[in-house]
């Protein structure tokens, strides 16, 4: 029982912080990014940047608090399914730690080109960054794989999110192959990105299925107690 209740505290708080980068994370990317960053004009960018400078820096606290819930998150998903297979979880927290690493050098390089006194050092530099950042998208595609696998060995979570986590596998994967071979960026493209309705899902699924769980038991408990009752009854 000790060990069920410590689980659903787990699942919820793992749902938190994956709720929390999915709520913080679009802020730095969907709008900070979308409004401060030109593409092609390394100029046109360093001029947005120096005039909204408190926004670029709001965007960059929002990035790193973004990322500290994903490694937050790995690390209470690895506490969760840890009795379930050890090596995957070491797999999965890796998968996390090293794409953290590596988008975290693409934000160090935006904010080096942003200061940068040479033009040609700050173009060279804002053009490297969206490679980082996709190179980053392969291991946001690896880490649900070996999560996905832990789904489907245990009997905590519904398998077919499992699945549908196998399927965001394939769009941030996906997104990594066509970038790297076509030169086009389709992360952002409306059917690729409804496949990654899985990960919204499995956070949904830990946040709030422990409380319903734990409703569903108060239920039983308060009808098995009620037949009981009226049973004992001569």
């Amino acid at each position: 029982m000790l060990d069920a209740e410590k689980n659903k505290r787990t699942a919820r708080l793992a749902g938190a912080w994956w709720m929390l980068f999915i709520m913080i994370a679009p802020f730095s990317y969907l709008y900070v990014d979308e409004k401060l960053l030109i593409s092609g004009n390394a100029a046109a960018t360093q001029s947005n940047i120096n005039s909204n400078i408190a926004l670029f820096w709001a965007g960059t606290v929002a990035f790193l608090a973004g990322y500290s819930c994903f490694i937050l998150l790995a690390k209470t998903l690895c506490k969760l399914f840890v009795s379930v297979d050890y090596r995957l979880t070491r797999w999965m927290t890796g998968f996390v730690i090293t794409g953290t690493a590596i988008v975290l050098m693409g934000k160090i390089s935006e904010i080096i080109a942003a200061n940068a006194g040479s033009l040609e050092d700050a173009a060279c530099l804002f053009k490297l960054r969206p490679y980082i950042e996709m190179a980053g998208e392969l291991f946001w595609g690896l880490w649900l794989i070996p999560l996905a696998m832990l789904i489907f060995k245990s009997d905590y979570v519904p398998k077919t999110i499992g699945v549908a986590l196998l399927v965001a596998a394939s769009y941030h994967l996906a997104a990594f192959g066509i970038f790297f071979t076509k030169g086009a960026d389709v992360s952002a493209h409306p059917v690729l990105a409804a496949l990654g309705i899985g990960e919204l899902a499995m956070a949904l699924w830990l946040l709030v299925m422990p409380f319903q769980l734990h409703f569903l038991t108060c239920i039983l408990n308060f009808c098995l107690s009620k037949l009981k009752k009226y049973s004992c009854k001569p």
